[in-house]
């Protein structure tokens, strides 16, 4: 059994839902410690008086200095009535290896820290840092945004950044992120005046100005795409009410929404045009709203085409610079430095039977140990 796949297994064994990731953190520590790493786990203040674990470990010194970005967290797994073997068991059969967050992402990171360790048992030169955050599923707020402040404001510079995130489809190769869109979620309150249903006249219906309000922001799409982004989405989640009675004009009502734009696109120009079409309709609205990340795109720079030619070398395929998907950590990092993502495949993510296979894990630690050498080259 490689490095790499045992290390996979021992993170998988960890259960680190609900933030529990201390104990997964301090045995990778411990795994890199043995390889010359030097580094620690740092806690940040969370709601409800928990404390979320952040792991920042580095190694070598002088010239280029290389960051790889993950996160040790994990979604629920249910109840496990559903998977094939218990989901925090790390079951490999039949060259799968079955778990969850083996592909988002502990596989990624178990991945770059073998190869990571690899290079510098080489006596490979340059500067290897990794940044593991315990809070990118939810709520997203005390992980690496935080960390990267803190790294920052007592000197820390990077000049690339490689985040572990599961991109490919279907077969490792296929694509590397070069950017995210942007996610904004809005919460549209319509008020009205409550009332009996045989009297409507007395009365002003929040509903029916809300669902004409919807069906004018869905009415058109809010662009065509571009070249590297798709066209942008606006999807309504949840129209609620809360309203018992038949017979009742309820005083109030709401609308949650959920956009994910592009580049041609800012957080600031969405909720503009939103407020503008809510200008414009009938009723009286409240508009809240959460950016949750702006859209962003990376050059394809010398870097992004070295891990290009380390993908195609160990995988035979021509990676697709792609920006499909959700958000990631990537749009915190693109603040301090150029970053892409590369890491496993992405069909079983946060889904029951969550797997791997062996080869590609074996795959993955190749292609990252060859991207650090030509990077340091």
């Amino acid at each position: 059994m490689s490095e790499a796949l045992e290390l996979c297994r021992e993170l998988v064994r960890f259960k680190t839902d609900e933030n529990n990731v201390g104990p997964a953190l301090e045995y990778l520590l411990s795994v890199l410690k043995k390889a010359g790493f030097s580094g620690k786990i740092t806690d940040i203040d969370a709601p409800g008086g928990q404390k979320v674990g952040n792991l920042f470990a580095t190694a070598g010194s002088g010239g280029r200095h290389l960051l790889f970005s993950g996160h040790m967290d994990v979604v629920p797994a249910g109840d496990f009535s559903g998977w094939k073997y218990p989901p925090f068991d790390a079951v490999v059969a039949d060259g799968i290896l079955y778990g969850r967050g083996i592909a988002d992402m502990k596989g990624g990171t178990a991945c770059f820290a073998a190869a990571a360790k690899k290079y510098l048992a080489s006596g490979g030169a340059g500067r290897i840092s990794l940044l593991i955050s315990g809070d990118e599923e939810e709520p997203l707020v005390d992980g690496t945004d935080k960390m990267l402040e803190r790294l920052s404001a007592r000197g820390e510079k990077f000049d690339f950044c490689l985040v572990g995130e599961p991109s490919n489809p279907r077969r490792i190769g296929e694509e590397i992120k070069i950017g995210r869109r942007g996610d904004i979620v809005l919460k549209i309150t319509s008020y009205g005046e409550a009332g009996h249903t045989a009297y409507p006249h007395l009365a002003v219906n929040p509903i029916h100005n809300l669902v004409t309000l919807l069906a004018e922001l869905t009415r058109s799409p809010l662009d065509n795409g571009n070249e590297f982004f798709d066209p942008s989405t606006l999807q309504i989640t949840t129209v609620d009410v809360g309203n018992l009675a038949s017979n009742v004009i309820p005083a109030e009502a709401f609308a949650q929404i959920d956009i994910r734009f592009n580049s041609s696109h800012s957080g600031t120009s969405i909720v503009r045009w939103v407020e503008e079409i809510i200008s414009r309709a009938p009723g009286r609205f409240k508009l809240d709203y959460e950016i949750a990340g702006e859209a962003f795109l990376s050059k394809i720079s010398p870097d992004v085409e070295k891990l290009s030619a380390a993908v195609r070398k160990v995988s035979g395929i021509q990676p697709e610079y792609s920006t499909k998907g959700g958000t990631s950590d990537a749009r915190f990092v693109k603040k301090y430095c150029p970053v892409v993502e590369f890491g496993l495949t992405n069909g079983s993510i946060h889904k029951t039977n969550e797997c791997e296979t062996v080869e590609n894990i074996e795959k993955l630690t190749n292609i990252y140990f060859e991207f650090i050498k030509s990077f340091f080259a």
